[in-house]
């Protein structure tokens, strides 16, 4: 392993647990917030979800993507995207709302309300997540003060590695998992080949 990257990952893995846990306890809290109330409104709650297998983890099976829905109405509900390995082990989580996932920001008075169909799409497209290689990623050339100046395809990028080390990562051409964290952006991971443990490569949208 690259002195490089190995060095990074043993920096990174502590913080990298801490996020990880206190998305954990995040997404938990909001689904129990989702919950709430729902044994006097239940026809009105959105509990949707979309699932799809994608070969990321592991070389020789599927990892397991699933989207999910809950509140007293699709307009009001949250949002959420879970990974999970062949065996239900937990690799990713993500929580949001539908209408910041959709359009952005917090929804006005006169928002439109949003049908269980309109979910369901959103659902559908999001556990349809992208795969890639590291090598599809702009290089980082040097004398170029950050990813997207480098970047010539017009998208803007962001990394959370120093210039030496997402070289190396993209060098080695591993595969990448990607989905949408905004209405205009999203963001990509990989199995850190430090820890085996997935991370995020790079944000980019418009």
């Amino acid at each position: 392993m690259r002195p490089a990257i190995r060095d990074l990952a043993f920096k990174r893995r502590g913080v990298r647990y801490h996020c990880y846990m206190v998305r954990f306890f995040v997404i938990a809290a909001l689904f129990a917030l989702s919950s709430c109330g729902q044994h006097t409104r239940s026809a009105e709650t959105c509990a949707r979800s979309a699932t799809h297998g994608v070969r990321f983890s592991n070389a020789e099976t599927d990892d397991i993507v699933t989207a999910t829905s809950a509140g007293p109405s699709c307009a009001q509900a949250f949002v959420f995207l879970s990974i999970r390995d062949a065996d239900g082990d937990p690799l990713w989580a993500q929580a949001g709302t539908y209408y910041d996932m959709t359009a952005g920001g917090v929804p006005l008075g006169d928002a439109p309300q949003a049908t269980p169909q309109q979910m369901d799409e959103f659902l559908r497209g999001w556990a349809n997540v992208r795969t890639a290689r590291t090598m599809s990623l702009p290089d980082w050339t040097e004398g170029a003060a950050s990813l997207t100046e480098s970047a010539t395809d017009g998208m803007s990028y962001d990394t959370p590695f120093v210039r030496e080390t997402y070289r190396a990562l993209r060098e080695r051409d591993l595969r990448m998992l990607c989905f949408a964290n905004s209405p205009e952006s999203e963001q990509c991971l990989i199995i850190d080949p430090a820890s085996n443990a997935p991370t995020v490569i790079v944000f980019h949208g418009a």
